[in-house]
């Protein structure tokens, strides 16, 4: 009995050290965030709304895509997002639209039954992705429409260089580029 306790007091000392010695590399997470500055709000009689918005099966995942070429795709598993990217993305558009447009009167998909926009904005991501140093590609359809009427059908191919070769400068590209796009469609409401 006394050595079955010494031979799996061993064992458990070998598989902790085992985990301990060149271990894997922690998870880092990170998130899309707004690019506009915080401002005082004046034009309140604008309203609008921002969504839905869709992103591609490729990135409803937890690990950050990296493009290797126009057909190879990277799934990192040490660097992922903290939470949903598409609730990142609904989340800087509506907060970068706010500023641009200086309106706090900006509410996400599906929005209240009592808020009726004066725009509402559709935004149809086809692509967000790139090569880590080089350059972050947002490809996206969106529309805009004004009481359910389409007034404008667009699409944007907007490319942010990454500044660095930190997956940290690769989403800080990722997020100027929804912020441009973000830009794109504000000034079709000024």
């Amino acid at each position: 009995m006394c050595l079955i306790k010494k031979i799996l007091l061993i064992s458990m000392l070998f598989t902790l050290a085992a985990c301990s010695i060149g271990g894997s590399k922690s998870t880092r997470f990170y998130a899309i965030s707004p690019i506009a500055n915080q401002a005082q709000y004046h034009r309140s009689h604008l309203r609008i709304g921002v969504g839905p918005v869709q992103i591609p099966r490729l990135l409803r995942r937890p690990q950050i895509v990296i493009r290797k070429n126009n057909t190879e795709l990277d799934l990192v598993e040490a660097h992922q997002w903290g939470g949903s990217l598409r609730e990142d993305l609904i989340h800087a558009f509506e907060e970068n639209l706010a500023i641009l447009l200086d309106t706090e009167n900006v509410e996400t998909y599906p929005w209240k039954h009592s808020f009726n926009p004066n725009y509402q904005v559709r935004i149809n991501i086809e692509q967000l992705d790139g090569d880590l140093g080089k350059t972050v590609t947002l490809k996206a359809r969106w529309r805009l429409l004004q009481h359910s009427k389409i007034l404008q059908v667009k699409h944007a191919v907007i490319h942010v260089p990454v500044q660095g070769n930190s997956f940290n400068a690769y989403v800080k590209a990722q997020s100027d580029a929804v912020y441009r796009l973000s830009q794109e469609i504000a000034a079709q409401l000024h």
